[in-house]
């Protein structure tokens, strides 16, 4: 996780018990773990400059429902006491609504009501996003096509109240520090391509068939191409050894 870091230019990484969920944190925040468990981590974040508090609650739920349900109760557990402002997100690993499913088995009911009593009961609001409404794709084409939206955001009235006219891209920028100045015809070719791969998965998403995969696999080999590249770059101007498939930062690699 220290290589990501580095890499990415953060003060502060944490990282939950199952080391799945990691946490890249900006200097100006003061953090405290308050939850560290499998399925969730719970961080009190303090500005250094304006002293606003949040607290930041990052999902990486199981598969199972059984399971989901210890998740659901060490959330409700913390929104008894909960009076400051308050961001809830991650992969829940289960839909709000049937329309957030394209092919596959039947949408279990019983996950979904689960799902948002939970969250009702918590007073937590879906904040939207921005782009595809799925956030999962299993690979396969046609019939054997199964799309999904498992990431959400979340927060309460205090969050909302606290950041007036909150943007989630906004809030990234604060928490997470991404900042890749431009190097080249290299970086602003990848950043042109992720925008291309992002309209062929929609398109593909909106009629799954043979030929629009066929589109789709081609621009995201192309994109491959430069990010192979980049990392050529960085291995020359840094000396780094340590670059692997998992070590990349951009929009296509996270949708993968």
């Amino acid at each position: 996780m220290e290589r990501y870091r580095a890499r990415i230019g953060v003060a502060q990484a944490v990282v939950n018990v199952s080391n799945k969920i990691w946490a890249f944190i900006d200097e100006n925040f003061e953090v405290t773990i308050l939850y560290n468990m499998t399925q969730q981590l719970t961080l009190r974040l303090m500005h250094t400059e304006t002293h606003v508090e949040l607290i930041l609650t990052l999902f990486y739920a199981k598969c199972d429902r059984i399971e989901r349900i210890e998740l659901w109760d060490t959330l409700y557990a913390m929104e008894s006491d909960m009076t400051v402002p308050w961001l809830v997100g991650g992969d829940f690993n289960v839909i709000w609504e049937e329309k957030e499913k394209y092919g596959g088995l039947p949408v279990s009911l019983l996950e979904v009501d689960d799902f948002r009593h939970y969250i009702n009961t918590c007073n937590l609001t879906d904040l939207g996003f921005k782009g595809s409404i799925f956030t999962l794709w299993n690979g396969r084409s046609e019939e054997d096509c199964i799309f999904k939206r498992l990431d959400k955001c979340f927060g309460n009235n205090e969050l909302q109240q606290t950041f007036i006219g909150l943007e989630l891209k906004k809030l990234k920028q604060v928490l997470s520090t991404w900042s890749r100045a431009t190097y080249g015809d290299i970086f602003q070719k990848i950043a042109s391509l992720e925008e291309v791969v992002l309209v062929h998965a929609r398109q593909f998403e909106v009629n799954p068939t043979q030929m629009n995969r066929q589109r789709l696999k081609q621009v995201q080999a192309e994109i491959i191409k430069y990010i192979a590249l980049e990392e050529e770059f960085w291995r020359q101007k840094d000396g780094m050894s340590w670059f692997k498939d998992g070590d990349r930062n951009t929009k296509f690699f996270h949708a993968q």
